[in-house]
């Protein structure tokens, strides 16, 4: 289940990435079960209007096949986008397929971006949203807009031997350890507590 409280990477596509709870090696909990899933999961992360999401989740329905395949796509996004950001976390080779993968995302994604005039202002939008793939356009232009600056460089997986989460460590002296405090942090420190206590 989506839930607004799993935003807390500071990068959209550092979220879509975490729609895997738990560890990758070991059990784990895919939140992005249905299409309908990855719609609602483009909503609460600002990446397409609660309009385009009703919109997509109808089309989902209308054809399920459709919506199932680009269900497996975004899945498989999300692993090549993992990939790439554990590589460049650990400082080692990218997997080849991996980033063909992203590359191939980010293409498809800023082939529908457009500049869109507002209050005397432009900012970014899409051209057809009304199209299944629509919910990773914004995950790839995020992916790439934080692949190609300097915080990259603040990249970190939860210290959670449970978790995995990945996330940007924005404080001053880089020290933050847990994607969220409220969570993995607090847990981590019950545990060292009773051992102290036990």
């Amino acid at each position: 289940m989506i839930d607004p409280s799993d935003f807390v990477a500071g990068a959209l596509s550092l979220d879509f990435v975490n729609t895997v709870g738990g560890i990758r090696s070991g059990p784990s909990d895919d939140k992005l079960a249905r299409y309908e899933d990855l719609a609602e999961w483009a909503v609460l992360g600002g990446a397409l209007s609660k309009e385009e999401g009703a919109r997509l989740a109808q089309r989902a329905a209308q054809d399920p096949d459709q919506a199932a395949r680009e269900l497996a796509r975004a899945r498989d996004f999300r692993e090549a986008l993992h990939a790439v950001f554990s590589a460049r976390m650990e400082d080692g080779t990218v997997p080849k397929a991996a980033m063909e993968r992203v590359n191939a995302e980010i293409g498809r994604a800023l082939s529908h971006a457009r500049l869109v005039p507002a209050d005397g202002h432009y900012h970014w939008g899409w051209d057809n949203t009304d199209m299944l793939e629509a919910p990773l356009w914004a995950v790839a232009r995020d992916a790439g807009r934080l692949l190609t600056e300097g915080s990259a460089a603040r990249l970190r997986e939860c210290a959670s031997d449970t978790c995995g989460w990945l996330f940007l460590d924005t404080t001053k002296n880089r020290s933050r350890r847990w994607c969220d405090m409220k969570g993995c942090g607090n847990r981590d420190k019950v545990r060292r507590y009773r051992r102290k206590a036990g």
